[in-house]
């Protein structure tokens, strides 16, 4: 992470743009902020009403864009968790890592041309490498529900998820920006990025 900026303020992060890019950005982290909450909301009425296992609960993260979240992990989502949601959020609970999959799948060589490659973790299954950390929620939302906006309820994977994202910007060529509860990350298409602490 050795290209990150850390800069004081979320002005900071738009300083030396065009006034209508900047303004738009500024929308944009709006709506990534508002959809942390939403995400912090989310994750607490799972573990809150008891639909997360209490193992579970420090386990999963949510991530939102738009009217969907997603869940970390796989094959764990329950009908339960997705009516809850729905009845107290009115946005759509998804997981599916198979689509993370495939798009990385597709997009190989450009994930490749700017230095991301899924990372294995010891407990990936022995047929599927990089499982576990592309079941993450932010990729997860990032490929169910493309947005250039999304909250997080727990902070970023600086491991996995920060060169993913760092990629993502530039084959898009679309800013992206992350809102998790330590601040809000951007990720330029030409390949700067910039993270703001929230000040609380």
């Amino acid at each position: 992470m050795s290209n990150v900026e850390v800069v004081a303020n979320i002005q900071d992060l738009v300083s030396n743009l065009e006034s209508v890019i900047a303004a738009q950005i500024m929308a944009d982290i709006d709506r990534a902020n508002n959809f942390q909450i939403i995400a912090e909301e989310t994750y607490s009425i799972l573990t809150s009403g008891r639909l997360v296992k209490p193992k579970m609960s420090n386990r999963k993260t949510i991530a939102v864009s738009g009217n969907v979240a997603t869940v970390s992990g796989w094959d764990s989502l329950n009908t339960k968790w997705k009516q809850s949601i729905k009845q107290n959020k009115r946005i759509y609970l998804e997981q599916d890592e198979s689509q993370v999959k495939e798009y990385y799948h597709n997009l190989r060589t450009e994930f490749n041309r700017y230095g991301y490659q899924t990372k294995v973790w010891e407990l990936d299954p022995k047929n599927n490498l990089g499982k576990h950390y592309r079941s993450h929620a932010e990729k997860q939302i990032s490929v169910i529900q493309p947005d250039n906006s999304i909250g997080v309820s727990r902070g970023m994977c600086e491991e996995d998820c920060y060169p993913y994202f760092y990629a993502l910007a530039q084959i898009r060529q679309q800013n992206i920006i992350i809102a998790d509860p330590n601040g809000i990350w951007l990720f330029y298409t030409y390949g700067q990025v910039k993270f703001v602490y929230r000040l609380s």
